[in-house]
């Protein structure tokens, strides 16, 4: 599961053929058409295959899954992560990283794991990590500079931070 990474979570349906919404800042989700995907959602797992991928907008588009007939199907799968292979992701040069590589990567704060970024939202300030805390199951909002954010570890799939209060 270590070769995974989150590039959405599903919003809601669209149509009455089964194709549901997602939010994603993955910019290249056409990639994903044709592909065996995770879906995920706490103790649940499903493996289902894109058989469409249409974009909306920057954050949202609209995925069909062969499986997937009808809306009272693609209803249940709302609130599902969306986890695809590492591999699928496009090459950049070294010294280079995309926003999404921090889709999935573990959140630590003082060596104490406190969650897993979720989403990168982008202000005109700096970007902001959307972590899911694994305790309380609410979001934590985690402005990406340094204050907050001491060590990126790509290698490891680790994020350390510093929290202050109210943050969590």
């Amino acid at each position: 599961m270590e070769n995974l990474i989150n590039i959405g979570t599903i919003v809601g349906t669209h149509h009455l053929r089964g194709s549901v919404k997602i939010n994603s800042i993955f910019e290249e989700i056409e990639l994903i058409k044709g592909e065996r995907v995770l879906l995920e959602k706490e103790e649940i797992k499903k493996i289902l295959c894109v058989k469409n991928v249409k974009r909306l907008n920057e954050k949202k588009a609209i995925l069909d899954f062969e499986e997937i007939r009808n809306i009272d199907e693609a209803q249940k799968l709302n609130g599902f992560k969306l986890k695809i292979r590492r591999d699928l992701l496009p090459q950049k040069t070294e010294d280079e990283f995309y926003i999404k590589d921090l889709l999935g990567i573990e959140v630590f704060l003082d060596n104490e794991k406190v969650g897993e970024i979720t989403d990168v939202m982008e202000t005109a300030a700096h970007e902001i990590l959307i972590v899911e805390d694994i305790k309380t199951k609410k979001e934590i909002m985690i402005p990406l500079i340094d204050e907050f954010v001491k060590k990126i570890d790509f290698e490891n799939g680790r994020v350390e931070v510093n929290l202050i209060d109210g943050m969590r």
